[in-house]
């Protein structure tokens, strides 16, 4: 799409509407914008099969509206296609799949406003989420190596590319779809679920 040309908005039918993010905690900005998975994948840097395969094995999902079968259409918000491109990242890093779950769930629990201010670091055998300098400073003074993404910078990249892409007027989508809970909601703890699984068997491994 031409920078020049004005961003196309997309009406999405009511009926295949699930409100994941469109009215999140209280503190946050409302999310009025969702992203088709080929949007989402193009910007985050990955194959729409990629995107596919890791939204089919509950790696990264889309929050605003999942796929329920052949014909359905996800949508991802910002802060989605932010954590596609954190994973995309520390896996061409060489980051093993547990790892970038672990950072994922480390992303899914926050705001897409607090992802501006975090650091992902790895230093070969976990993952660690960084907000300050100090934090990033005791991980390179551990003499491990270490591998780091800022997810500051990505999100401000994705913003500003996805200022020009195609998508989704959330504001014309009613509230909830039958009392759904939000999608992010059960994604987040999922991935709390998972986070403290692994958490526990390394706590027992070093014992």
């Amino acid at each position: 799409m031409n920078e020049a040309e004005p961003t196309t908005r997309l009406r999405l039918h009511v009926s295949t509407a699930v409100q994941g993010e469109l009215f999140p905690a209280t503190g946050t900005q409302p999310v009025t914008r969702g992203y088709k998975g080929t949007v989402a994948s193009k910007v985050a840097g990955i194959t729409y099969r990629q995107l596919d395969y890791w939204a089919r094995r509950q790696i990264v999902e889309p929050s605003i509206t999942p796929s329920h079968g052949s014909g359905s259409r996800r949508l991802y918000s910002f802060k989605d296609v932010v954590i596609l491109a954190v994973s995309k990242r520390l896996l061409d890093a060489g980051i093993n799949l547990q790892n970038v779950t672990t950072a994922i769930s480390f992303l899914t629990q926050r705001t897409a406003e607090q992802l501006e201010n975090i650091t992902i670091m790895c230093d070969g055998q976990q993952v660690h989420e960084c907000t300050d300098s100090e934090q990033m400073v005791a991980l390179l003074q551990s003499g491990r190596a270490v591998f780091g993404v800022s997810v500051g910078s990505l999100w401000k990249q994705i913003r500003e590319t996805l200022a020009h892409e195609e998508y989704v007027d959330l504001t014309t989508m009613p509230s909830m779809m039958g009392g759904n809970r939000p999608v992010d909601d059960i994604t987040a703890m999922r991935m709390r679920k998972n986070f403290e699984a692994q958490h526990q068997t390394r706590a027992a491994a070093s014992l």
